[in-house]
């Protein structure tokens, strides 16, 4: 333990290197005048937060000493990004890097989350964790929530993480009900409203698709979706911004009361896992069977895998990730048995490091299943374990860590390779399949299930970055469509809009149509929707891989909708679906490859439409200070084409730009106030 004297020594060593290294990058154009005041501002005093409070030695016994590590090393960049404010608090919790070298990635995965690296409030850790979790403790008690369903996925010290989380809100009074191992996202959003668990919040430690660096907090409210912004942020401005070290504390699992703890998992304890004699809830067959429930004809599809003829040769690949278990487990309950998972190169374990994926510094990749890159990590990992299987492979599946997201990669007929630089097999774009989704919805509705819901009932919810392919198939059956912000939770608010019988906010392209320059909280676009009648939300997607079934009104707020599944995307879902289409498919002698060109691009009333999604930068993001100058001069080049089509002279091909609205609810308003040198219009 650092003594008074060691800690002015460091204070007074830390105050000198902080300032030689933000004005040496002010001088060298690295960083910009606004961002050295603040970074000099907030710096050194949460600096010295951290080395005076006695509750860090408590919480994290060698956290001074990992500070003390980059202070008597120097490492000036890493303790102004870890230290030069709070790690933001997005829509749906919070995200960031745990460390910034993957030297400190690998003593966290070695010695635990008590590793002595470098952590500061601006890194995801588990002294951050815990104050966050305090916030949302307290936030929850003054609401009157009782009950929690906390899970993890593969990322490195996940599970640490989340019984230092569980044993936090024990500690508050809250039941708890823990997953046993690494479980899927959509678990967690399924398990908070189901009927043997009913919880009032959830919350899993994930990052999602984004490399080894990262580790994050996905907040979930009673019915499972994310929380709406004016909730949100309540939590946010007045309970976590609010909380403070001292208001961290835990009660260990194994002291919890005998009520006050149950884990979720399957129906068989795991061996080295401690239970502490408490219930274990049955989630995996509870979500497969809600599954296996919204296909179209599940007993018909049952059928048809027994024919050998159609069997549906099927490869699959975790991405390192939780789907390993839920994908395989939900193939084999609907008769898929020619399921071969991908288990070379460790792609089938579960590793936080992602070791099929770049972790060179500076070009660290991210294990998204929508990503051309990891389609090829996949397609030649399974050539090298089966080799010349892939030939007779219709689909190719994966799913990323968290088992949110789903990626398809299909066999192209060879009279079009030459439009695929002579690839055999391709990655299916996210709107692609989602359009086929919904085409065979509304074909399979009218042909093949009885007592189905009407088109005129129906609708469709996606983000405003998704094809209008979509719309055009929706517009062709009959579906009413909801087109929102970006985010599954402003697709879920939408939906819930509808549910409700809220009348639907007067927009031109996103705007509010009394003239006002910002936009709508969540809706951009809709048609259709005008009778009222349209209630049962038939397909929620988003161009990023992600994909649901709402379904119609919800008996209560606290539960999923009639005849839908979880608020939020479900990469497992989505891989059942796509299988189902597969297999129809090659029962009648086609693919799905065919199958889009036939009932897609070539239907005269959709057609061919190509989108281009590039994520800016391809990997991760612009880290630390000078990563926030980038975004600032983006973020400036979108505001001055913003005026340039406000005032007519905007272009895109031989198309004018007509108008233009802002939005802004999004995570960097916290970090971009209408402030300072970055203005927007009045």
């Amino acid at each position: 333990m650092q003594t008074a004297a060691n800690v002015e020594d460091s204070v007074n060593i830390a105050r000198q290197g902080i300032d030689a290294y933000l004005n040496a990058a002010l001088d060298e154009g690295r960083i910009d005048a606004q961002l050295y005041a603040d970074a000099l501002r907030s710096t050194l005093p949460n600096l010295e937060k951290w080395l005076r409070s006695p509750d860090i030695d408590r919480i994290s016994p060698n956290a001074k000493r990992g500070i003390q590590e980059a202070i008597d090393g120097g490492r000036w960049d890493a303790i102004v990004n870890a230290f030069r404010r709070d790690l933001g608090f997005g829509t749906g919790g919070i995200r960031g890097m745990m460390a910034f070298e993957l030297e400190s990635i690998l003593r966290l995965k070695n010695d635990g989350i008590d590793a002595p690296i470098l952590k500061g409030p601006n890194t995801l850790n588990n002294i951050v964790l815990l104050r966050v979790s305090a916030g949302v403790a307290q936030f929850g008690r003054d609401k009157g929530y009782r009950k929690i369903v906390i899970g993890y996925d593969s990322r490195t010290r996940g599970r640490d993480f989340a019984v230092v989380i569980a044993e936090l809100f024990l500690a508050y009074g809250f039941e708890v009900v823990l997953s046993d191992e690494p479980c899927p996202y959509p678990e967690v959003t399924f398990a908070v409203p189901d009927d043997q668990v009913k919880a009032d919040l959830g919350i899993l430690i994930s990052a999602s698709h984004n490399d080894y660096r990262y580790n994050g907090y996905k907040l979930s409210c009673a019915n499972g979706s994310q929380f709406d912004p004016e909730e949100r942020d309540e939590m946010y401005d007045q309970y976590i911004s609010k909380a403070r070290f001292e208001d961290v504390k835990r009660c260990p699992l194994q002291d919890a009361q005998k009520n006050q703890l149950k884990f979720f998992g399957g129906s068989d304890r795991l061996p080295g896992i401690a239970y502490y004699d408490r219930p274990l809830v049955n989630i995996h067959d509870r979500h497969r069977d809600h599954i296996v429930d919204l296909l179209i004809d599940a007993d018909r599809l049952r059928e048809n895998t027994k024919n050998s003829d159609h069997l549906l040769q099927i490869g699959y690949c975790a991405f390192h990730g939780v789907g390993r278990k839920a994908v395989p487990r939900l193939m084999s309950q609907v008769g898929f048995t020619k399921v071969k998972s991908i288990t070379v190169n460790g792609l089938n374990d579960l590793d936080g490091m992602f070791p099929s994926f770049s972790s060179d510094p500076g070009a660290e990749q991210q294990p998204d299943p929508g990503d051309p890159r990891a389609a090829k990590v996949a397609i030649d990992a399974f050539k090298e374990q089966f080799p010349g299987a892939l030939e007779q492979t219709d689909i190719l599946i994966g799913t990323d860590p968290d088992a949110d997201r789903c990626g398809v990669v299909v066999r192209v007929p060879e009279d079009q390779r030459h439009l695929y630089d002579g690839d055999a097999y391709a990655l299916l774009p996210a709107d692609d399949m989602w359009a086929l989704i919904v085409w065979y919805q509304m074909y399979a509705q009218t042909q093949m299930r009885e007592n189905a819901f009407t088109a005129q009932q129906q609708f469709i919810v996606q983000s405003v970055t998704t094809s209008d392919s979509i719309v055009r198939v929706a517009r062709k059956h009959g579906l009413g469509v909801v087109k929102t912000w970006v985010g599954f939770a402003n697709l879920a608010a939408g939906t819930r809009m509808i549910w409700e019988k809220q009348e639907l906010p007067k927009l031109i392209e996103g705007r509010q149509s009394q003239g006002d320059l910002l936009c709508h909280p969540f809706v951009w676009e809709f048609e259709g929707m005008s009778n009222g009648q349209r209630l049962m939300n038939c397909a929620a997607m988003e161009q990023s891989n992600g994909f649901s079934i709402l379904g119609g009104p919800p008996k209560d707020s606290r539960s999923l909708g009639v005849r839908g599944h979880v608020r939020d995307k479900d990469g497992t879902f989505a891989a059942i679906l796509v299988a189902e289409i597969a297999a129809y498919a090659k029962a009648q002698g086609t693919t799905l490859f065919e199958m889009i060109d036939r009932h897609i691009y070539l239907d005269p009333e959709v057609g061919l439409f190509v989108n281009r999604y590039e994520p800016d930068p391809l990997d991760g993001e612009y880290p630390g200070i000078q990563g926030d100058r980038k975004k600032k001069a983006i973020l400036r080049r979108t505001l001055a084409q913003f005026h340039l089509a406000k005032a007519g002279g905007l272009q895109i091909g031989p198309f004018a730009v007509s108008d233009a609205c802002i939005y802004r609810t999004g995570k960097y308003d916290l970090i971009y106030t209408p402030t300072h040198d970055f203005q927007f219009p009045d």
